[in-house]
């Protein structure tokens, strides 16, 4: 699963480190208990110390050693690979200490490496549950520790954003993504959930549901520009409320202008959706100004739209018909905007398209209009 690289390697380093924080037991080399526990300690070959490991999880269970043997068998089960082993040990250690971060985050690491990222979901789903809770009770009682479990709180929202990402069911995802924003409203992945969560309820037929929320969310968030852009595109796709769409088009190319790189994102990552969301915003903004006869809007959104779209023929195509027709009304009180007219039909009517036909009639038409070449 794709993840926060930095928020992986903290957890890992962490994770690796927990062994020797717990004191050593102190034994009676006399017992057999006593006599494990000094083969665990002074042992050298990891095999055999495995091995040692295991039979005292086995004999002594409720043994007042047992949390410092756990602590030694669950990194050496997840060194093995052996991941269900691992889990189980998890388990046992935080049923005998129900904050026990490290054994949390180790669990986590082996329900992921279990399933490669995506076969196991539902027991990676769990453990990132368990570990964020572990860690915002940790947190929240400060000190050394606050530190480093915030830091897994937020992998641990990464695992359950990536994992929903993952989920091709409507109503599971829907479910996820409203779990993640409860356990924390201020998560990087929550603003980009909201906007799914929106689709996801346009996708379920609950359009009502969808409404409410983007109006919630744009209401307490109005630069939200992942939810800005789900509603133009709902109003958009309908061919209604082109005033909203116009109004949130411009907003969110005047938020992009400034907005900073969101920390869940790569440099090359955040170019690239920044661009995808311009080009669509330019492309609706200019369409709907066009529907609504907002010529001069219509003509400078389409000219900053065509180069970041001209790779989508049926956009491109409808983006160069609209110019045609802004200019063409342009030219009223700009002749010189006939011209401009008559490039951009002539452009629109070179290409197979729905729009090929009328806009090769309305170029001869402009053309013998303003007697132009």
């Amino acid at each position: 699963m794709k993840k926060v690289p930095i928020l992986l390697l903290v957890l890992i380093v962490a994770a690796q480190g927990m062994t020797g924080q717990r004191p050593k037991p102190v034994y009676d080399p006399e017992t057999r208990e006593g006599l494990l526990i000094q083969h665990i300690q002074q042992e050298n070959d990891p095999v055999e110390k495995l091995h040692y490991m295991e039979q005292f999880s086995l004999q002594y269970a409720v043994s007042p050693a047992i949390a410092w043997v756990y602590d030694q068998l669950q990194p050496a089960y997840m060194k093995e690979k052996a991941w269900d082993a691992a889990l189980r040990i998890g388990e046992k250690r935080i049923a005998l200490e129900p904050e026990n971060l490290d054994a949390a985050k180790l669990s986590l690491r082996a329900a992921e490496s279990k399933g490669d990222g995506s076969g196991n979901q539902d027991e990676i789903l769990k453990w990132a549950d368990s570990t964020w809770r572990i860690a915002a009770q940790v947190a929240a009682k400060g000190g050394g520790g606050a530190a480093d479990a915030e830091k897994t709180q937020l992998y641990a929202e990464s695992t359950i954003y990536t994992v929903a990402e993952q989920i091709e069911d409507a109503a599971t995802r829907l479910r996820l993504l409203q779990d993640l924003e409860e356990k924390n409203p201020q998560s990087p992945y929550v603003e980009n959930a909201r906007a799914e969560c929106f689709l996801l309820y346009k996708k379920l037929n609950q359009a009502d549901k969808a409404l409410a929320l983007a109006d919630k969310t744009l209401a307490a968030d109005p630069d939200n520009v992942d939810m800005l852009m789900a509603v133009s595109e709902y109003h958009f796709g309908r061919q209604e409320a082109h005033d909203k769409v116009i109004g949130h088009a411009v907003h969110v190319i005047a938020i992009l202008d400034k907005k900073p790189r969101p920390k869940n994102l790569s440099d090359e990552e955040w170019e690239k959706k920044k661009a995808h969301i311009l080009a669509t915003a330019y492309y609706m903004g200019g369409i709907s100004s066009g529907v609504a006869s907002q010529w001069g809007r219509a003509d400078q959104m389409l000219r900053a739209a065509l180069p970041l779209i001209e790779k989508d023929g049926l956009q491109e195509a409808s983006a160069l018909y609209t110019l045609g027709m802004a200019n063409y009304h342009l030219a009223d009180s700009i002749p010189a905007r006939a011209k401009d007219a008559l490039g951009y039909w002539r452009r629109c009517a070179s290409m197979k398209s729905d729009f090929q036909t009328q806009a090769a009639k309305n170029a001869e038409a402009v053309r013998s209009e303003f007697n132009l070449p």
